[in-house]
């Protein structure tokens, strides 16, 4: 789990390093810290359901201006939750116990903003990646812990408001509906004799978040 946030947070500070002189170039931009609540929504298959349970999520933005009302929008958050897998008739070999699940998003994408005074209005588009982190999974009374972590292209559209009280520092208030695909299935394989929690019917999820935090803008 250490290495999946460490390198999260690796992809916003290496996007920096590549590209400083385009930032600079640019002039303004932000840095958000946040914190809020993620829905943690479920996923449908053939076998039965995965439930994520809501949990609070944290994460940080980096917008760097494009125009005078878009901005590119760099963005990590991540949910520390729990998971249960319930199947349907059949397919109760695949039961689990509650297990922790930490869900994250890595994504890119941009900020279309209107300006009142104070108040900058904003909608913003991204794409990029969701991990889902499942530990200590339980089948016939055998706990499995650091399984494989799985990887899925996602999408986020979302809205909110950045309220300035200077040049330099506001708050952010936002709320994201969040759509990881899988298209090809997903699972969780464990042991060394092929048992495992996999289910390989393609499904898609919905997540959302409300978020707020603070805006830190640097630059000219």
């Amino acid at each position: 789990m250490k290495k999946i946030v460490l390198n999260s947070v690796l992809t916003l500070v290496i996007v920096l390093m590549v590209a400083p002189s385009a930032i600079i170039a640019q002039g303004k931009f932000e840095i958000s810290p946040f914190g809020g609540y993620m829905f943690g929504g479920s996923l449908n298959f053939y076998e039965g359901k995965l439930k994520v349970e809501n949990a609070p999520n944290y994460g940080v933005a980096l917008d760097i201006k494009a125009a005078r009302d878009t901005q590119i929008e760099l963005m990590w958050t991540q949910m520390n939750s729990q998971a249960q897998f319930e199947p349907y008739y059949g397919y109760d070999y695949l039961a689990t116990n509650t297990f922790d699940m930490n869900v994250g998003y890595i994504q890119i994408g941009g900020v279309r903003e209107m300006e009142y005074e104070n108040i900058h209005p904003f909608g913003v588009f991204t794409l990029g990646a969701t991990y889902f982190v499942p530990n200590n999974v339980s089948f016939a009374d055998q706990v499995y812990t650091d399984l494989e972590s799985e990887w899925k292209f996602s999408m986020t559209l979302g809205a909110g408001a950045k309220i300035w009280f200077s040049d330099r520092v506001g708050i952010r208030l936002q709320g994201n509906l969040m759509l990881p695909m899988f298209w090809g299935g997903a699972g969780f394989s464990v042991g060394t004799g092929g048992s495992g929690f996999y289910v390989g019917s393609g499904t898609s999820m919905v997540q959302g978040n409300f978020t707020g935090g603070l805006i830190f803008a640097l630059g000219q």
